[in-house]
């Protein structure tokens, strides 16, 4: 398919850009960089509080990124925009190699996961720029399929390799894996945000109708990323040191976590997610998706590792099913110009709302004699989303326009 179609020569790149970078950090920050810190930690207390305090830096590297990224992929282009990341990501990967204390680890956490927020804001534009509006679901979820579907390996792969090989070498591996993605983008073509758009074909499907106020696109969707950030800050310390500590998950165990628990589920559900939100609409597949709120509070009752995948499964398979319809959603209340400046700045609030929930969730943790309870706070924090989903206006693909 030719300009303005999402199988072009631009997202065939894409999908490898996304697949080996994404690959390459996520072998290394599911498991390879906690055990490096628990290594390097002396206590069992001093590593909860430094993978909680992992989890804000990351958070804090997501606002930064984003909005970076975002601004230079509306500026620069998005080609320019995802070399530089990779430029960033692949040597500090390597540089986990040489760190020799806990506090230099977070620092290296910090460039880390700022290189990787670089990215998402431009390869969020460019799919949208390269797909039409009526089937624009279908495009992310199979960008998605690629994005997270780099996820369900490369956990299990950095657990294997620190169980068999040690702790270092993972780092060495996953910067070597992140070059591949260098190496792919100096193959695109779209620059300075000049792709052909589908938004500006002339067959009847602009979504100029479907544009909301610049401003009350921020505010609701800056709630929605606010409150799903929190969620997810929440949960991200809990889906580490509930198996480990509870469970006594060692490497390969939590690489299966991640791999089946949460990487294998969201891969599942990105294409049936697609063609849903194109078929039905953006609006009720992110309201479906809250489905995922009981399984947030049965994690806390799991018994096993093997129970804990499988409700976690359930979990990221029900809140990641919108995964499409958000993306293709907020790229269709605004115009071309401002996309990538928009999901930058919206990832970049998430993040500040992911900023706080590991350090409440740390701190519950620590202090809670019921371990139920951070996850019900995060189970509560999931359904306030609803009031800011019902307040957005729904776009209208080519299909229901032609009803």
């Amino acid at each position: 398919m030719g300009p303005g179609g999402f199988v072009s020569r631009d997202f065939r790149l894409l999908l490898v850009i996304v697949f080996f970078t994404t690959f390459a950090s996520v072998m290394v920050s599911s498991s390879a960089v906690i055990f490096l810190v628990k290594s390097l930690a002396v206590t069992q207390s001093a590593t909860v509080a430094f993978i909680g305090v992992l989890m804000s830096v990351s958070s804090v590297a997501m606002i930064l990124g984003n909005f970076a990224g975002g601004f230079l992929a509306d500026r620069v282009g998005r080609k320019h925009t995802i070399g530089l990341a990779g430029v960033v990501l692949a040597p500090s990967l390597f540089v986990y190699v040489v760190v020799p204390s806990v506090f230099l680890v977070v620092t290296v956490y910090f460039v880390h996961m700022f290189a990787e927020s670089l990215f998402q804001p431009a390869f969020t534009a460019f799919v949208a720029d390269l797909s039409k509006l009526s089937s624009r679901g279908k495009a992310f979820g199979r960008f998605n399929l690629f994005w997270f579907g780099s996820m369900v390996p490369a956990p299990l792969v950095g657990g294997f390799l620190v169980d068999s090989v040690g702790l270092r070498i993972p780092f060495m591996i996953a910067s070597l894996v992140a070059v591949v993605g260098i190496i792919a983008s100096l193959g695109l073509v779209g620059v300075n945000g000049e792709v052909a758009s589908g938004d500006k074909v002339s067959d009847g499907e602009s979504a100029g109708k479907g544009f909301m106020p610049f401003r009350r696109v921020l505010l609701f969707f800056g709630a929605i990323g606010v409150l799903s950030g929190l969620a997810s800050g929440l949960l991200g310390p809990l889906t580490r040191d509930f198996p480990i500590y509870k469970l006594n998950a060692d490497a390969t165990a939590l690489g299966l976590v991640f791999s089946l628990g949460s990487g294998l589920a969201i891969v599942l559900v990105q294409v049936p997610g697609g063609r849903l939100t194109d078929k039905f609409g953006r609006k009720p597949l992110m309201l479906l998706s809250l489905l995922a709120t009981p399984f947030v509070v049965g994690l806390a009752f799991t018994d096993s590792v093997a129970e804990f995948i499988a409700v976690s499964a359930g979990l990221f398979a029900f809140a990641n099913l919108a995964a499409p319809a958000y993306q293709a959603w907020l790229m269709e209340l605004v115009d071309e110009g401002r996309r990538a400046k928009v999901m930058g700045f919206v990832n970049a609030v998430t993040g500040a709302g992911a900023f706080l929930g590991p350090l409440i969730s740390t701190w519950l943790w620590e202090t809670q004699a019921w371990v139920a309870v951070p996850f019900i706070v995060a189970a509560l924090s999931w359904l306030m989303q609803i009031p800011p989903i019902l307040k957005l206006r729904e776009t209208k693909t080519r299909e229901k326009h032609a009803s």
